[in-house]
């Protein structure tokens, strides 16, 4: 055996025994959570305080950066061409899987490029009407709608929205226009005023006006009702169908190819954090729902089947990538 065959194996044997202590130590220096949307949204509500506990259980800073843009593909092609050694995480939004299907192109596979690390809520949306409308319910209005095609018009804000509407038109075999607008607030404000007949948004930014009796919440698009409005009936009991779930969701990933220790060490910290009272009862004030299964195998899973879901839906709905 030649003295640089030894050098060399010596080597890649010292290189190999420093993985699991590596994996073990990590994290050693501060690690960047990225949010592909501005602050103050859902997506920031969630990563903030979760950054917060990981730090803390962790022993290492964890930083929130949002680099917002292009439906969220800014930042999420920066994680993908990150080092792939957990110290660059995005927080994924269900939307993150559709990319291609919402845009011409994509610098990034959103399956192959990323590495699933663990789910940490669910998003529904809640789907509400102005005072002035003929009913009050959302059965009563599948059935106005049924009678007048297309009068009914709905403020949206993102693709994820447009999709639980077009689910739920798909089950209630009814029609409406939809309005975009950039954002839950200006929906919220032109359904409170008046001048919107429809809306769907996150149920924190339409909540306080529910309980003013400023608009009416007609269905919330999650499978069980929320907490934080538990006289909202489920899409599901509202139209009296076996079940519905059209709700969008974020998780924990880093790039493709991180070492599966840090991976596990992440999703252990997770899961431990989304089980804490506190955190779990911030989540609820936000109308979000804890993940039950925190595995990276459970996450990848919820974005192949989310994919195919909406890519049927998109093709139903005729929807074309901007």
């Amino acid at each position: 055996m030649s003295t640089l065959f030894r050098l060399t194996l010596v080597a890649v044997l010292a290189w190999f025994a420093q993985v699991p202590a590596f994996a073990q130590a990590y994290p050693v220096k501060s690690v960047r959570i990225i949010v592909p949307f501005g602050p103050g949204g859902s997506a920031d509500g969630v990563a903030r305080p979760l950054a917060e506990r990981l730090g803390a259980v962790l022993g290492q800073t964890f930083l929130v950066e949002n680099r917002p843009g292009a439906m969220a593909t800014i930042g999420a092609t920066l994680v993908a061409k990150a080092e792939p050694d957990g110290y660059t995480l995005l927080l994924m939004p269900g939307t993150h899987v559709l990319a291609p299907r919402l845009l011409k192109s994509v610098p990034f596979n959103p399956v192959a490029d990323f590495t699933p690390v663990s789910t940490v809520a669910f998003a529904p949306y809640a789907i509400f009407s102005a005072r002035n409308l003929p009913f009050a319910t959302l059965k009563d209005l599948v059935l106005y709608a049924r009678e007048n095609p297309e009068k009914l018009s709905v403020g949206i804000s993102d693709a994820s929205s447009r999709l639980a509407l077009e689910s739920m038109s798909q089950a209630g075999k009814f029609k409406l226009t939809f309005i975009n607008y950039k954002g839950g607030g200006p929906i919220t404000g032109d359904v409170v005023g008046g001048h919107l007949g429809l809306g769907i948004t996150t149920p924190v930014a339409v909540q306080a006006f529910h309980k003013e009796r400023k608009v009416t919440v007609l269905a919330i698009t999650s499978p069980k009702r929320l907490g934080s409005m538990p006289d909202v009936p489920t899409v599901a009991e509202a139209l009296g169908i076996a079940e519905f779930d059209s709700q969008t969701w974020f998780a924990l990933a880093g790039p493709a190819g991180m070492p599966r220790a840090v991976v596990d060490r992440l999703q252990r910290a997770v899961a431990q954090i989304i089980g804490e009272p506190d955190m779990r009862d911030r989540l609820q004030l936000m109308g979000l729902a804890p993940a039950e299964d925190t595995t990276p195998e459970s996450l990848a899973t919820l974005m192949r089947t989310y994919a195919q879901r909406n890519a049927a839906l998109m093709d139903a709905a005729k929807m074309t990538p901007e």
